[in-house]
């Protein structure tokens, strides 16, 4: 299956999920009524994983990727209000310029000093939430379709990022649904059982991160204000 039509399923299965399964996650019930809010997808790739959601939710979105392709195909895609080429370790942006600033899946792309950096960066333009999703688990991913920012380089512990400040819960199943494995070497057919797997597994992981495969890391930055 080709990487954007994989995305575009994860992203309808977001937008399911968020109303089903996550509808009391505590961020999205913040944002769900938040018509227009100002939303920053950092790392938005081709299809970004959370186009459904922001096409949904009438979001207020800018998308910014460091792989000029990727931000040409996401133009074309007409998700966001504008989509730019950028380095995640210095946003070109103003500071608390967004309400919740997203990285789906790219901390994990990054080396550690580096992913401190945008860590950093993301929290410096957001005035409320700063959202993330990572792979904390053992997650071999190569590049592929020519970019070569695709390789995991450090993979965070549970550990590192609660002392970050985050709130986190788990997705997926250690060692059955994380990397490449698991997502791109079964036949097309497959893809339903693959997606059901992981929602059942998700189930289980969701309030135990240590056996999930990936987590959902959120941190209120109007908390840590107070």
């Amino acid at each position: 299956m080709k990487d954007i039509q994989f995305r575009g399923l994860t992203s309808k299965l977001v937008l399911l999920c968020l109303n089903t399964v996550w509808r009391n996650m505590s961020i999205w019930k913040r944002f769900r009524e938040r018509k227009g809010a100002k939303i920053l997808d950092m790392g938005c790739g081709r299809h970004s994983f959370v186009s459904e959601v922001i096409k949904a939710q009438k979001f207020d979105a800018v998308g910014l990727d460091i792989f000029e392709p990727n931000v040409r195909e996401a133009k074309r895609n007409k998700v966001y209000r504008d989509v730019l080429v950028g380095d995640a370790r210095q946003l070109p942006f103003k500071s608390k310029e967004f309400d919740l600033s997203v990285s789906i899946e790219v901390l994990e792309h990054l080396e550690k000093e580096d992913g401190e950096r945008a860590l950093a960066e993301l929290e410096r333009v957001s005035r409320e939430t700063v959202l993330i999703t990572t792979a904390v688990g053992t997650s071999v991913h190569h590049d592929y379709y020519g970019n070569p920012y695709e390789e995991h380089r450090y993979i965070w512990s549970l550990e590192e990022l609660r002392a970050k400040g985050f709130t986190i819960r788990g997705k997926g199943i250690r060692g059955i649904t994380n990397g490449d494995k698991w997502w791109l070497s079964f036949p097309m057919f497959m893809r339903p059982f693959q997606y059901a797997v992981y929602i059942i597994g998700t189930l289980f992981s969701y309030f135990i991160p240590s056996i999930a495969e990936s987590v959902i890391a959120w941190k209120d930055l109007e908390a840590v204000k107070c």
